[in-house]
């Protein structure tokens, strides 16, 4: 891939167009909303309850967002609400949401940046 080709890439994923989910659009992925998920997240998830509460959080971070701060430091509440949220769905809906989360966590890896090792020797403790 071309250095063009990839800053078209990463301006396009920086500037990317509101997403939206069943008509409600979703707050941008964010490194706070990364740190939400982060609270939430628990490891026996399965991953299509990642993916809703995913797109629950930033729905409900669009609409509310001292709520859904609120709502990610109560899990059980969260839990109940996304069940809640995701008994409207339809199978279709899920494999709309398993794109959307998946595209905006590949757009969210494409601004990362790799640390290449300079070749200087660093001073103790800073390696």
């Amino acid at each position: 891939m071309s250095e063009d080709n990839l800053l078209q890439e990463l301006d396009q994923a920086f500037v990317s167009p509101d997403k939206y989910f069943k008509d409600q659009k979703l707050a941008p992925y964010t490194e706070g909303s990364r740190l939400l998920m982060v609270q939430i997240r628990n490891e026996n998830d399965s991953p299509i309850f990642f993916v809703y509460a995913f797109i629950y959080l930033h729905i409900l971070l669009a609409k509310n967002r001292k709520e859904a701060i609120r709502l990610a430091w109560d899990q059980d509440t969260f839990r109940e609400r996304v069940m809640e949220w995701s008994e409207k769905l339809a199978e279709e809906d899920r494999d709309v949401a398993c794109l959307l989360v998946a595209k905006t966590l590949n757009e969210a890896n494409k601004a990362k940046v790799n640390v290449i090792p300079s070749g200087v020797p660093q001073p103790p403790g800073n390696g």
